[in-house]
């Protein structure tokens, strides 16, 4: 059974040629000096991370990357519907979700940074010189969630509470926490939590951390003014990702905001509860999953919540994520 989407091929070692080649190509410019180069190589060990590195890098992103022209989705010759069986049974989705919560337990004990960001300069024996480049990231994705209020001329309540899913090792919540009065952040390994807790805890008082052992527990939430997640939902099947985000969405008040990054697309995706669960129930590795937009509108509609934006992005194995902005009515 398939569930993923395709997978790049590769993982070859990155040399000071393959550094040199990326900056002439991709910045226009040759490497600054060989420190540059070797720091380079130190911090992509795979070809696909120094990709990754140049593409998403401000001299790239705002230089040569502003002049290509956007590439042709891959939705534009998807003709099909993703086929996605899930009988409507609480005890196969309560699996999914035990199945889940135990394989991020798992990398909370072992690789909870690398976990949440899959370079190796997050695994644990290179994390120390890497760790607060990995903290600055999660100001960055707040910064552009505030300029995604800011464009569609949205503004967060005064005060109020958010509820954080996914939180992990605090990366984001630790940028979240001035923004309102009380911030909840959730996360199914205690790993993580331990760790988001401990850097947190250095910078904001105003943090409830919660571990999350069920569907039911997001019944138990407060009513909320803001709902955030990125980078968490993509790793739930697909009847999890419905079933939290129903309940989220039940939990916000009138007005709350909604920021909710998503993949709707992957290719040749299929996936059925049953088959899932014989094949993977007892393997703790990481997985990609999507819900179609029409299933994500659908859930809007039901509470409620009024579409300001959707920004998709596409990735090396044409799985499509968007970042979506939503308020409630």
């Amino acid at each position: 059974m398939k569930i993923f989407g395709r997978r790049t091929r590769d993982g070859s070692r990155v040399t000071d040629e393959d550094v040199t080649w990326a900056y002439r190509i991709a910045l226009g410019r040759e490497p600054e000096n060989t420190r540059v180069v070797a720091e380079q190589r130190k911090g992509a060990p795979t070809l696909l991370d120094l990709r990754r590195n140049i593409f998403n890098s401000v001299e790239f992103l705002h230089g040569i990357g502003r002049t290509i022209v956007a590439q042709i989705p891959p939705t534009f010759f998807a003709g099909a519907a993703p086929d996605i069986t899930s009988p409507d049974r609480v005890d196969l989705r309560d699996r999914m979700f035990r199945h889940i919560a135990e394989s991020w337990s798992n990398y909370g004990e072992t690789e909870a940074h690398w976990s949440v960001l899959t370079f190796d300069r997050y695994r644990e024996e290179t994390l120390k010189e890497n760790l607060d480049e990995f903290h600055r990231s999660g100001a960055m994705l707040v910064q552009s969630f505030q300029r995604a209020l800011a464009r569609n001329t949205l503004a967060l309540p005064q005060g109020g509470t958010c509820i954080e899913l996914g939180c992990g090792v605090g990366r984001i919540t630790r940028w979240l926490a001035p923004l309102f009065d009380k911030v909840i952040a959730l996360d199914v390994s205690p790993g993580h939590l331990a760790l988001a807790k401990e850097y947190v805890g250095r910078h904001a008082n105003n943090v409830e951390f919660r571990q999350l052992r069920g569907i039911e527990d997001f019944e138990q939430l407060p009513p909320a003014d803001a709902f955030y997640t990125f980078l968490v939902l993509q790793h739930n099947p697909p009847p999890v990702i419905e079933a939290i985000l129903d309940r989220v969405f039940a939990r916000l008040a009138s007005k709350a905001i909604a920021f909710v990054h998503l993949p709707t697309f992957i290719p040749d995706y299929h996936f059925d509860a049953e088959a899932y669960l014989a094949e993977r129930e007892q393997r703790l590795d990481m997985e990609m999953h999507m819900l179609p937009q029409k299933d994500v509108f659908r859930l809007t509609a039901r509470h409620g919540m009024q579409l300001f934006e959707v920004l998709g992005q596409t990735n090396e194995q044409l799985i499509v994520a968007d970042n979506i902005l939503l308020q409630k009515a």
